[in-house]
């Protein structure tokens, strides 16, 4: 493990998909913790835990088309995804509270396009991606794109988890079936996501784990060289795969991330985080 420093977040039913996993609280430093394709809430669930722990308000939801069927999940796509998280971040900020961004997977990615688009509000403290895609596999695209006019459900992949007794213990309730038209709506919002890093001006930390079979750990690497940010920090793992909030590394994560969150916030005005 090594980590690197460079100085310097319609309908009834989706209502109930971006609904929280606890109540709403207005706090002056608010953590949106967003999840992956296929993924919930519970894959943040360690890092939510130490936030609040450590007196921050964190807030999961479900991202549109996901926790429900695998039709819904087939029917969302990137831009559903992206203006849920904006939703969510644009709330919070209009009433006065500032933001950290933290996503995992598909969720990181998310999490860095809306940073570049809001680099000039100061309310957005900083933004952390865990395992962000940023091209995935060369061949993927082409497939997935030939797929989803043939095939309209693929099984979903297996728990990418190293140790063994967290992925008996991980309590994910996602779908047992995916679909190539949302994988490939993320894969086709990748090179805008790429081209928009170098406008990411707020603290950046990103989370890349070299034996990640789902997202090459060349991908992190890569958000992290392009963001724009003075303040960025590289976390790089070697013992776990890509559900790096619960496997082999998990504490490590989850204090770095809490250690980044304090930075960013006790940097806001509005802090009342304890030193």
């Amino acid at each position: 493990m090594a980590i690197t420093p460079q100085a310097g977040t319609r309908s009834e039913r989706h209502a109930r998909q971006t609904g929280t996993t606890e109540p709403r609280r207005k706090a002056p430093v608010l953590c949106l913790l967003v999840h992956g394709l296929n993924g919930e809430p519970e894959d943040l669930a360690p890092v939510g835990r130490e936030l609040r722990t450590e007196g921050f308000a964190a807030r999961a939801f479900w991202l549109p088309g996901h926790g429900a069927t695998p039709r819904e999940l087939r029917e969302s796509a990137w831009q559903d995804w992206y203006g849920a998280v904006r939703d969510e971040a644009l709330a919070a900020l209009s009433v006065g509270q500032d933001v950290v961004l933290i996503g995992h997977s598909m969720g990181g990615s998310v999490c860095l396009a809306l940073a570049a688009e809001l680099a000039g509000h100061k309310g957005l403290r900083g933004v952390a991606a865990l395992c962000p895609p940023m091209r995935m596999h060369g061949w993927m695209e082409k497939l997935l794109a030939a797929a989803r006019r043939v095939v309209p459900y693929v099984p979903a992949l297996g728990e990418d988890i190293r140790n063994r007794q967290a992925r008996r213990g991980t309590r994910r309730r996602v779908q047992r079936w995916s679909a190539p038209a949302p994988m490939h709506s993320l894969l086709a919002a990748l090179p805008e996501v790429r081209a928009a890093l170098p406008e990411v001006r707020c603290p950046v930390l990103v989370v890349a784990a070299r034996h990640d079979h789902v997202v090459p750990a060349r991908d992190g690497l890569e958000a992290y060289e392009r963001a724009g940010a003075d303040r960025k920090e590289l976390l790089l793992l070697e013992r776990s795969y890509h559900a790096v909030a619960h496997d082999e590394e998990q504490r490590e994560v989850c204090a770095q991330v809490v250690r980044f969150c304090r930075r960013v916030a006790l940097a806001s005005p509005r802090a009342q985080i304890a030193p």
